[in-house]
């Protein structure tokens, strides 16, 4: 999905592409407002370029809640116990009804929606910054910025050295990973300067390339999601730098 989406866009389901034409954001499918079409092959009732991308989305995608919902966690940020709730509140399902079908307390239900009207407000001023930032015509910006926020992610060139001097032999592996976390972390973002950014990792080629640094790849595979250098899918099968 494009990022330059706006909010709206990416609740219909579709965007306007120039003058004409109207474009699925869920496969190839385009319509043009020139034309009227069938909105079916068994339907001969015709309808412009917008309506006929409206049954679209509903037919072949399942309307654009479902389309949204599906995305994979690395677009969406959900897992599924977040999807499957979001589908239950999106049915208009009162929060006894859904603690029944998920055979749990009713306060867990409210402590769920509480945790999505949280992130709504996280989203909103995340959304902020971001634009600020746009508007400042920054000449470069990355995840790992909002990160380095966070004290333990902030070093000096001469602090980064000294833990380099120390922890890094004279081919770039680690003699050991630092109990202090800075120091730690200092070693994690050297070691992500390895990955790519916008490119996906299967967990072998994760493992592979902390090898090159660590010799306890399992422990800095973990370290690496717990500190979001990586991110990770719900069954780790894919790994992308954030």
């Amino acid at each position: 999905m494009e990022t330059e989406l706006t909010i709206e866009e990416i609740k219909k389901g579709y965007a306007k592409k120039g003058e004409f034409l109207f474009q699925c954001l869920y496969c190839d499918q385009t319509f043009d407002d020139r034309f009227v079409y069938p909105i079916s092959e068994s339907n001969s009732q015709l309808a412009r370029a917008e309506g006929a991308m409206i049954y679209h989305l509903k037919h072949q995608h399942d309307g654009p809640f479902e389309a949204l919902l599906n995305l994979d966690k690395n677009q969406s940020g959900l897992s599924d116990t977040q999807k499957n709730f979001l589908a239950l509140f999106s049915k208009g399902i009162d929060d006894q009804e859904i603690a029944d079908q998920l055979n749990i307390t009713t306060s867990a239900v409210r402590n769920h929606r509480f945790k999505f009207r949280e992130k709504k407000r996280q989203a909103k001023i995340l959304l902020a910054l971001l634009e600020s930032i746009e508007e400042k015509e920054q000449d470069e910006f990355t995840a790992n910025s909002l990160i380095d926020s966070d004290e333990r992610f902030i070093s000096s060139k001469k602090e980064r050295e000294k833990v380099f001097d120390i922890f890094l032999d004279e081919n770039g592996r680690a003699v050991q990973i630092p109990k202090k976390e800075k120091k730690r972390i200092i070693l994690l973002q050297r070691l992500a300067e390895s990955f790519a950014p916008e490119k996906q990792y299967t967990e072998k080629q994760v493992n592979e390339i902390i090898s090159e640094m660590f010799d306890d790849f399992v422990t800095i595979r973990r370290y690496l999601i717990e500190y979001g250098i990586l991110g990770r899918t719900v069954d780790g099968t894919t790994y992308w730098k954030i």
